[in-house]
């Protein structure tokens, strides 16, 4: 115990020295396994038969600490207590840890403040020897609150970490070694960024679309110098946006003393294409690439294995990919799993990439959640995108204030590159209608707003018999590896300039590097419209690409937010016409208009921000960046080449319990789907539950169109 307590207390100063200058972590790191000198642990660990969790220990923590409070008033050994309290089950709301947690407690932990005296004067010398805390915040008792909060899970996150990896060196040497990695420092990796660009520069011709990239590329790099946490980059689709914004994010981080890049993105698509490219200038060894839908089992060597190992705590790769689901929901988070991680977000460079795709609903706690990031724990916020947004609505959402754009003259980059001509078409159309329209162009891009529209717009392509083009389909009907092998083989048909006509739904609508001569979209909020348009002309090899808004006679929309934006676009393009969609200012009214029709409760739809300070289990149940009413469908019949899906159940029907990376794995052959859908309640015979939140599909699948049951009504 005592060298544990050592090798815990050492490790968690060092993880948390540059933001906990009041020693919480470290008095949490003494008092956290002290319930473990009860005789009942002792007699636990004797025992022949062990239950793991049969005996408590956690809340003996809590009780020394509680001793020394009657002693010394001090809220530095409040905030440790909650912090001890949680450090296996989850950090509890504070106002339950002395009047729930110790009047709970079993017996045999009342002794542990007598068998504790050491270490508790340990943590009576670190309180004189550690200023305490101050009394308000930087403007006021709210945000004093808010940063207090903020401190704790940073704290919480640096002793869960060090506790896992302590207990993991003692128990498994040869796991902790391999977390070890080759990864290049911040300075090394700027070199090859630099050495990357010179060469790219050497093999670029001449043309105005690469001068713009240069262009954008260093102002970047001239930004980064300017000692500003809070950016935005926004630019064209097209210009390089991926690689600026990380040339920005590594000679800032040279600057101003950063850790680590976290780059997080709204769709899982675009982290994988981010990540590659990532990959390909810095190597394998120094880009983390995390999300729902990767497997680390592809590749049984060492550095896959550091990676899968990486993946818990965010550790020894300097820059990391991730989804924004991942990064919002683990600052929310009070589980330890998900929380330990997040002491690695100090001193960093995060970059939001397509953040206009932020759920609203979350907005005001996400803001705020940034806000003391940047203030307090020396971290730079940059929002990136290709949308020509306004930024002088940031004052509607908490106390952010206007991020200091990179590029100052992007409204003259985008009248410059107006790569595309909008064109209405006045008469809603019907399927027939649409689909020999689309059938005048050699190569087209059609997006509809949902997977029955994208269906049976497709399945009419096919009754139509196009002229010679190769007909494609892309939902969330597919599975992900599907959507992945369907895309490569449309942007191989695509660089061959054959002709095909590809109908999809939204999911190609941001990052997916595709350039189509003309697209078709449905009526849509105006920041999908402007992303669709993305698809056309990317590369500027015609003077202008079409992109063309429909109406669908009988075509569905999405609720919400997406039904609300897309009123209000039809009622801007209804009265100033399509030409408005290259003047950056309709983007200030749409979303000042959308802001203001959405009611107080717009941005911050759970409360999370109007919660009782330091309500962390409460805040954690409450805050979901994405309807969590959902469940996940493995396509039992989808055809994979390497026989992955075949294994994968094969594991359910004998393994005891499903891993993490089983799961993991498995959700690359998955769907997604509403509990409440019609689908989902008319499927039935064919589903079989196989855990919580999880089913096989032993229906149909068409290895075109993904899961079948469209036919059959489904939605």
């Amino acid at each position: 115990m005592d060298e544990h307590m050592k090798g815990t207390y050492f490790q968690a100063r060092r993880f948390s020295h540059t933001f906990d200058r009041y020693g919480i972590t470290s008095i949490a790191a003494i008092a956290h396994d002290l319930g473990k000198k009860s005789c009942a642990f002792v007699q636990y660990l004797k025992a022949d038969k062990k239950i793991r969790g049969s005996v408590q220990h956690a809340i003996g923590g809590v009780i020394a600490l509680r001793d020394i409070l009657q002693e010394v008033q001090d809220e530095r050994i409040i905030m440790a207590a909650a912090i001890v309290a949680g450090h296996h089950t989850g950090m509890p709301d504070l106002n339950t840890v002395f009047d729930e947690k110790i009047p709970d407690a079993p017996p045999y932990l009342k002794a542990i403040p007598e068998l504790s005296q050491t270490e508790m004067q340990m943590i009576k010398d670190i309180l004189k020897r550690f200023p305490g805390l101050p009394l308000g915040g930087k403007s006021d008792s709210k945000s004093s609150f808010a940063y207090k909060e903020m401190l704790m899970r940073m704290c919480f996150s640096a002793l869960v970490d060090s506790d896992f990896l302590d207990t993991e060196r003692y128990f498994d040497y040869g796991k902790s070694i391999k977390r070890q990695g080759k990864a290049f420092s911040i300075q090394q990796l700027d070199e090859q960024l630099q050495n990357y660009m010179l060469e790219l520069r050497r093999e670029a011709q001449d043309k105005e679309i690469n001068r713009y990239r240069n262009e954008v590329y260093m102002a970047c790099r001239e930004a980064a110098k300017q000692p500003l946490f809070f950016r935005a980059l926004v630019v064209p689709t097209g210009l390089g946006k991926t690689l600026a914004s990380i040339a920005f994010a590594l000679e800032h981080a040279k600057r101003y003393n950063k850790k680590r890049v976290i780059v997080a993105l709204p769709l899982v698509n675009i982290i994988d294409q981010t990540a590659r490219q990532y990959q390909k200038v810095f190597g394998k060894a120094s880009v983390l690439e995390q999300h729902s839908q990767l497997s680390y089992t592809d590749d049984k060597g060492e550095s896959m294995e550091r990676a899968r190992l990486a993946a818990e705590n965010w550790d020894s790769f300097p820059i990391i990919v991730t989804t924004t689901v991942e990064l919002f929901e683990s600052l929310f988070s009070n589980r330890t799993s998900k929380v330990r991680k997040l002491h690695r977000l100090a001193n960093s460079v995060i970059i939001l990439d397509e953040f206009q795709k932020l759920p609203i609903h979350v907005l005001a706690p996400i803001f705020q959640a940034l806000h003391i990031l940047m203030e307090h724990f020396n971290v730079t916020v940059v929002l990136c995108s290709a949308t020509p947004l306004s930024f002088k609505n940031t004052e509607l959402v908490g106390n952010m204030g206007t991020p200091v754009e990179i590029y100052e003259n992007r409204n003259q980059l985008f009248a410059s590159m107006k790569r595309v001509e909008y064109s209405q078409i006045e008469k809603p159309l019907t399927v027939s209608e649409l689909v020999a329209r689309m059938k005048e162009h050699p190569a087209a891009l059609c997006i509809l707003n949902t997977r029955k529209d994208a269906f049976y717009v497709y399945r009419e392509a096919i009754r139509q018999k196009a002229n010679g083009q190769k007909l494609y389909h892309l939902s969330n009907r597919m599975c992900p590896d599907h959507r992945k092998k369907v895309i490569k083989q449309i942007k191989e048909d695509l660089q061959k300039e054959k002709p095909i006509l590809v109908i999809t739904t939204t999911v190609v609508e941001a990052g997916v590097d595709l350039d189509f001569p003309t697209v078709f979209r449905a009526m849509a909020p105006i920041d999908s419209i402007v992303q669709a348009a993305g698809r056309s002309n990317r590369e500027g090899k015609l003077d202008k690409g079409k992109v063309f808004i429909f109406e669908l006679i009988g075509g569905g929309m999405p609720g919400g937010m997406y039904r609300k934006g897309t009123e209000q676009t039809r009622i801007l393009l209804n009265h100033h016409g399509t030409v408005v969609l290259h003047e950056p200012w309709i983007f200030e009214k749409y979303y000042r208009s959308l802001y203001t029709l959405g009611g107080d409760d717009l941005l911050d739809s759970y409360g999370i921000t109007s919660l009782k300070p330091f309500s962390f289990e409460k805040a954690s149940r409450l805050f979901q960046m994405i309807d969590q009413n959902t469940v996940s469908i493995l396509c039992k019949n989808y055809q994979d080449e390497d026989g992955q899906i075949e294994r994968l159940i094969r594991m359910y029907k004998e393994a005891p319990y499903l891993t993490k990376e089983w799961y993991r794995e498995a959700q690359l052959f998955a769907v997604d789907e509403y509990v409440d859908s019609s689908f989902f309640r008319e499927n039935q015979n064919q589903l079989e539950k196989i855990s919580q939140g999880w089913y096989i599909w032993h229906g149909d699948y068409d290895m075109k169109t993904g899961i079948k049951d469209m036919d059959e009504g489904g939605d």
